[in-house]
């Protein structure tokens, strides 16, 4: 199996520095992309949550109204890395909180790499309680690279 470096991606400005870094990483070491975003478990807004009722919507209005922002993000990312040259780019979706997101996926993929921005689009209190890259770099089992 080849080695994949994983790039967990919000839409932020640091994020896309961190895959343009990991997009050149891959290409010296000859390894695959793998991008993630990781959905909060947020409260949709009432009014998405009737017209999806109304319209007799299948899925969750959460999960859909969630799903589109993460497809939007990681379509943006892999366009990135494409334009970067880097030959294999998979994206996934994780839902639940950002550090076990990207550990999880890190661990089930065995991934030898996570290359990530220093701050991303998180709320006030991942400032209060520290943020999602500080928290993956200690806890990771393998190389994590982050990026200002």
């Amino acid at each position: 199996m080849a080695e994949e470096i994983l790039v967990p991606v919000d839409g932020s400005e640091h994020a896309f520095r961190a895959l343009k870094v990991a997009c050149a990483l891959a290409k010296v070491e000859n390894q695959s992309i793998r991008l993630l975003h990781v959905v909060p478990n947020k409260e949709v807004p009432s009014g998405l949550k009737r017209y999806a009722a109304v319209e007799h919507m299948q899925d969750p209005p959460e999960f859909l109204y969630e799903t589109a922002i993460a497809e939007n993000v990681l379509n943006a990312a892999r366009d990135q890395a494409l334009a970067e040259d880097t030959q294999n780019v998979e994206c996934s979706i994780e839902h639940g909180d950002a550090t076990k997101g990207i550990l999880e996926v890190a661990g089930r993929e065995g991934v030898d790499s996570i290359v990530m921005g220093t701050r991303g689009l998180s709320d006030i209190q991942s400032m209060v309680l520290g943020s999602v890259a500080h928290k993956v770099m200690h806890a990771a089992d393998c190389r994590v690279i982050v990026v200002k």
